[in-house]
């Protein structure tokens, strides 16, 4: 008897041993499949491969669907410019009921607290304990970069083309792009968006002004102008926006001087390119002598002749072109 007893007492700690590695190899898998194969963990992959810059393995770790649109922003530098200031990443699976899972992350950028959500999916199994996941098809997020009257800007740090002063960009999610532009002639203040959310579409709008030299070159293509006209020997300079209205008979040369300048404001409109000049005012002075035909007396006239100027301006890299209207 007694030595049944030890061997029943032996049998239970043996049974017991083994529900305690079943128990402790359950946890194991349950732990590994949590935080190593677990969606999370793809998740936290995919930010990895956005601070890294390594846009290629990003889009296939998102499956991601790329609208048809410039790709500049999708890898290396402006990538890794883009999740710069990604920081405090938290993670956390949201729902998950075996067919579908839920990831939410949450993360500070530019200071400021966002958070993403992640929709993923179970595709296989490795050694038939642990579950492998995959993102669902994640449409990226659209960006619009305008800046009237200029081609091209620089996005993240990398100079981009714009048609017709616009462009779009495939960007990925979460991320910081910041658009500015700095010229000798035009130049407009950085403007930052971020992007947090599948198929998100955001837009970032450039005010360009003009630079002191852009003023100094229009200045002087104008002052060049009306000095040509001033210097016409005739009541009527070709192409100019002043002239004089005389009945009688002129004696002599006719001497145009400019009194005041013009000064036309530079403006972003629909012409040249998206530059304009606003019309401006200005005086300018004409001498001559007048001859009575009946008595043969010369008078000498000196009047102010006030008048307006409108001019086109283009504005094409380095180049300034003024075309004065008439």
């Amino acid at each position: 008897m007694e030595s049944n007893a030890r061997v029943l007492k032996a049998l239970g700690a043996w049974l017991f041993l083994v529900l305690l590695g079943v128990a402790a190899a359950a946890v194991t898998i349950a732990l590994v499949n949590k935080y190593m194969y677990g969606p999370e963990t793809d998740v936290r992959a995919y930010f990895e491969d956005l601070q890294d810059g390594d846009g290629g393995r990003a889009l296939g770790l998102l499956n991601a669907s790329v609208p048809e649109a410039n790709a500049a922003m999708l890898d290396g530098d402006p990538l890794e410019a883009a999740a710069e200031e990604l920081e405090d990443l938290e993670v956390s699976t949201a729902s998950n009921d075996g067919e579908q899972a839920v990831v939410r992350a949450d993360y500070s950028l530019g200071g400021e607290r966002h958070s993403s959500e992640f929709s993923l999916h179970p595709v296989d199994t490795q050694w038939g304990f642990f579950t492998v996941w995959a993102f669902d098809e994640t449409p990226l997020p659209t960006l619009t970069v305008s800046l009237p009257g200029v081609t091209s800007v620089d996005l993240n740090g990398m100079s981009v083309a714009l048609p017709d002063s616009a462009g779009e960009f495939s960007a990925f999610f979460p991320g910081t792009y910041t658009a500015s532009y700095t010229s000798e002639l035009v130049e407009a203040d950085p403007v930052s968006t971020t992007l947090t959310a599948p198929g998100q579409e955001a837009e970032v709008v450039l005010e360009p002004r003009p630079t002191a030299a852009l003023e100094e070159e229009v200045d002087r293509q104008l002052k060049e102008h009306l000095d040509s006209c001033a210097g016409q020997n005739t009541l009527f300079p070709a192409g100019c926006p002043f002239s004089y209205e005389f009945d009688g008979r002129v004696q002599g040369d006719v001497r145009w001087t400019i009194e005041s300048y013009p000064d036309p404001r530079i403006e972003v409109g629909t012409e040249s390119g998206g530059w304009s000049l606003e019309s401006a005012r200005g005086t300018a002075r004409i001498e001559f002598d007048s001859l009575d035909l009946f008595t043969g007396e010369v008078e000498r006239l000196e009047r102010t002749v006030p008048f307006e100027v409108a001019a086109g301006l283009a504005v094409d890299g380095s180049t300034v072109r003024v075309t004065p209207r008439g």
